[in-house]
């Protein structure tokens, strides 16, 4: 079942706003770990509430460590994040020096009945954001919009928990988001976010072809541009020939996991508009604990980040 909602988006504008660098265009994906504001209202998570520490005063220094690491490590031109309990915290991030970098839209991916949502942050202005919701599950987030003349369309997601499985979710998520990817062809197509899968891993909705393919697979990706096509979507962080700052995006119990990935449609490798540039994951030092593994923010002390990394990729308008 699909529910259409029209998401209002915000625009903080400013006389001494910079344009994006012509024909260059970049987008990241972040899960920022429970990302509550200073607001209680009773939806807050267990061990997020102000008698856990997590106080207004501990918010507004993780709002302002965020907004420097979002604007000197991350600063894509369009930011999706993921783990966003309001709009508030958008708006904060904004105010918190995000301005000064040219971040001046935004909007949250919410029917009202969700704990924490997917958002953005845009130095671009959206032509136009829409939400869509399977079954009660997350809504995923839409962005149309237009650079260097190109028409781009950006879904932000963030898939179903793996905790007590999720598995048919996930898969119904998927192909809900298939659909929405075929009928837009007539751009570049760019899905960000967590999916709560490792395309490597066996028996998974989303999977890497064809190393992991299977016949129930909903969503086939690879790293190697010449196996996208008839329905495979590049997955950049796949392939082999580039070596990446961490093993993964996300580290339990033992091992990585790229759960969070930006993945596009073969437009993004055909020779013509926006090509596909570099695509990383981003693990500066101070993102890190001392092994080497996500430092995940601690309400009880205030500092950290998230359980994951951010992941960015870069686009270069083709010269034809």
């Amino acid at each position: 079942m699909k529910l259409w909602v029209l998401l209002i988006i915000t625009a903080m504008l400013s006389s001494c706003s910079p344009d994006p660098e012509e024909h260059v265009f970049s987008v990241a994906a972040y899960n920022a770990y429970c990302l509550f504001d200073g607001i209680r209202d009773g939806d807050e998570f267990e061990g997020w509430r102000k008698s856990d520490g997590y106080t207004e005063a501990v918010y507004d220094k993780r709002v302002d460590d965020l907004a420097v690491l979002l604007g000197k490590y991350v600063s894509a031109d369009v930011i999706i994040l993921e783990e966003v309990e309001s709009e508030i915290i958008l708006r904060d991030l904004i105010d918190s020096g995000l301005r000064k970098k040219g971040y001046f839209y935004y909007g949250l991916a919410t029917t009202g009945n969700e704990a924490i949502s997917v958002g953005f942050l845009s130095r671009i202005r959206p032509d136009a954001v829409r939400i869509h919701s399977f079954d009660g599950e997350r809504p995923m987030l839409e962005l149309a919009l237009t650079a260097s003349g190109e028409r781009i369309t950006i879904f932000g997601v963030h898939l179903k928990s793996r905790l007590g499985g999720g598995y048919d979710e996930r898969d119904g998520q998927l192909r809900h988001l298939s659909s929405l990817i075929a009928a837009r062809q007539d751009s570049l197509v760019i899905v960000a976010g967590d999916f709560n899968i490792d395309p490597r891993m066996e028996g998974e909705a989303l999977c890497e072809y064809p190393w992991s393919y299977s016949e129930n697979a909903v969503m086939p990706v690879s790293g190697d541009p010449g196996r996208v096509q008839g329905g495979v979507l590049y997955a950049p962080l796949l392939d082999d020939m580039v070596t990446q700052p961490a093993p993964g995006t996300y580290f339990h119990e033992g091992s990585w996991y790229i759960y969070d990935s930006i993945l596009t449609d073969s437009s993004a490798i055909d020779g013509t508009g926006f090509e596909i540039e570099e695509a990383r994951i981003i693990a500066e030092p101070h993102m890190l604990d001392l092994l080497s593994r996500p430092h995940a923010f601690d309400p009880s002390t205030g500092n950290g980040y998230s359980d994951h990394l951010p992941v960015i990729a870069s686009f270069r308008k083709a010269v034809l």
